[in-house]
């Protein structure tokens, strides 16, 4: 769980720097195109496909998965369905029949977002998109705005951590994908964007399984959502105080202390950057 809500925070920090601009908030970004279907091909470590239907702007993602892994003379197979709502976050096992859902944690960041006066909401945008280009260096990375055209589409560059990535500018839907992480390599890359109308029925939950809701999930999301808009609404207040989004919820398990170790060195470097306003 702690990895999990780690990557959450870091995605939150991560936003477009030209995504901002026009819309309700810095969570609500609208895509380019109101409905379309990306076909990916996986290479690497695994070996397969992936399929990616997106309604309403974006709004909405269905992703299926299908891909086999080869090791030591096994071969495992891993069939997924993931399906994204503004309310709700689906995950399907097809193999194993078992499914889970947990709310989308954008819903509460925009809830506590809209609290906000004009004046706090003005702050929010511009620490954001700080905030976003800062963790990236802090990374070792990079961000580049328009650096390829993939499939007639202008694409921002990112890279971090041994993964580059190619996303329609703007919009964190990735066209391509490679990542090199202690000698495991993968590939994913989009062969085909169709913008026509995409059926319903791909956001249906699977025939025969019942998702798992877990309440301690929903609570941990709410607060750290509570506490990132208090950070980005004030970073001093929060620097001064220790702040970061805690990590755990009420009820929440411990972290092992290599899930703790690890959350404290990202969450230290990022306290750091919020005192340097100029590293961009």
């Amino acid at each position: 769980m702690g990895r999990k809500c780690l990557i959450v925070f870091m995605l939150v920090l991560l936003l477009p720097v030209g995504a901002l601009a026009g819309n309700k908030s810095p969570w609500e970004v609208k895509l380019p195109f109101k409905s379309a279907t990306i076909h990916y091909t996986i290479s690497g470590v695994e070996n397969g496909s992936e399929i990616k239907y997106i309604r309403d702007y974006g709004r909405e993602v269905a992703t299926y998965h299908t891909t086999k892994t080869s090791m030591m003379g096994m071969t495992m197979v891993s069939e997924t369905v993931d399906i994204y709502t503004p309310d709700w976050q689906y995950h399907f096992d097809l193999n194993e029949k078992t499914g889970t859902k947990s709310v989308n944690p954008q819903k509460y960041m925009i809830e506590e977002y809209k609290k906000l006066s004009k004046a706090e909401r003005k702050q929010v945008e511009e620490n954001s998109e700080k905030m976003g280009t800062s963790v990236a260096d802090g990374f070792g990375g990079s961000v580049q705005q328009n650096a390829e055209k993939i499939l007639g589409y202008n694409c921002d560059r990112a890279e971090m951590m041994g993964t580059v990535s190619y996303s329609i500018h703007a919009s964190g839907i990735p066209l391509r994908l490679e990542s090199n992480m202690m000698g495991m390599s993968m590939k994913i890359e989009a062969t085909s964007v169709d913008e026509g109308r995409v059926p319903g029925k791909f956001f249906q939950i699977p025939q025969g399984i019942e998702p798992q809701y877990d309440p301690q999930s929903d609570a941990m999301a709410r607060e750290m959502a509570r506490q990132t808009i208090a950070m980005l609404k004030d970073p001093e207040s929060a620097k001064k105080k220790g702040g970061v989004p805690s990590m755990q919820g009420p009820g929440q398990q411990q972290l092992t202390p290599e899930e703790q170790e690890q959350m404290e060195q990202a969450m230290d470097m990022l306290k750091g950057m919020f005192g340097n306003p100029n590293q961009q």
